[in-house]
């Protein structure tokens, strides 16, 4: 059976790999709450736990994360991939234990969805879906996932993407959750990076992913992944939501271990 490691954990300062400290970071980050919903699609950051876990706590307090989630993650160029490469086998390792692949959602997906493709070298050096996986396996220990990286796509094919990821959820027939992973403006001053990413945000919550989109380009704003966002914007209406709400919303120069001379962004977002 095909395993995916943890890469990342205790690597380049993204999570610790000891089952102990990762616990007591993640019930810092992850409060219970006792209104936490179901939700169509969120938007959450893939940084160092140190960063941007506090924003993504923030997101995962707040959903039930159901059995079966759709992770569109976002290829920063260490591994060549398909355009939408799917993880489509197999288990992914976390230091809080193994996370299946849902067998039956991916198969939905390649029903669905001819434009992805099985490709998990795309996967293999990828720290933007990785991220999630402990925060999702903390909140459903019964948590299986159909990852899916993007590598740099266009609008058209995007909200394609999308509205056939919904398609295959309904098909699937059980809950689904969509996240939907980016970071926003990258290695600008505190104050310019806020200024951009709210623009954006803005947008995010309109469910407007084509005005998203030309806001990215229009000022310039370093947000990896508008592609996963805009496939998960297209995905949540066409399941119904019709609501977006900004949980959280910080820079690196909020960490102690950031500066406010040039930082990354990181929102936190739930689509119901």
């Amino acid at each position: 059976m095909p395993t995916r490691p943890a890469v990342f954990a205790n690597a380049h300062g993204f999570y610790p790999s000891d089952r102990r400290t990762l616990l007591r970071m993640l019930e810092e980050f992850v409060p219970s709450r006792a209104d936490a919903a179901p939700a169509a699609a969120v938007v959450a950051p893939h940084a160092g736990y140190v960063f941007s876990g506090g924003v993504a706590g923030e997101v995962y307090s707040r959903v039930v994360v159901p059995d079966d989630v759709i992770l569109l993650s976002v290829n920063h160029g260490r591994s060549l991939g398909a355009e939408f490469a799917l993880f489509d086998e197999g288990l992914w390792e976390t230091p809080l234990g193994p996370v299946p692949i849902s067998d039956g959602l991916v198969q939905a997906i390649r029903q669905h969805c001819p434009m992805v493709e099985a490709d998990p070298d795309a996967h293999a050096a990828e720290h933007s879906g990785e991220v999630h996986v402990p925060f999702l396996r903390y909140r459903n220990e019964g948590v299986r996932i159909a990852p899916i990286n993007i590598l740099q796509s266009s609008l058209p094919a995007l909200r394609q993407l999308g509205q056939a990821l919904a398609r295959a959820a309904d098909a699937f027939g059980g809950p689904v959750l969509l996240v939907a992973s980016t970071d926003m403006t990258h290695f600008e001053p505190d104050a310019a990076a806020r200024e951009k990413d709210h623009k954006v945000i803005e947008k995010i919550l309109a469910l407007d992913e084509e005005a998203m989109w030309n806001t990215v380009r229009r000022f310039d704003v370093s947000m990896c992944g508008h592609d996963p966002v805009a496939a998960g914007l297209a995905y949540a209406k066409a399941r119904g939501a019709t609501t977006a709400e900004l949980v959280g919303y910080q820079t690196s120069g909020d960490s102690p271990y950031g500066s406010r001379d040039e930082v990354v962004g990181y929102a936190g977002i739930i689509i119901r």
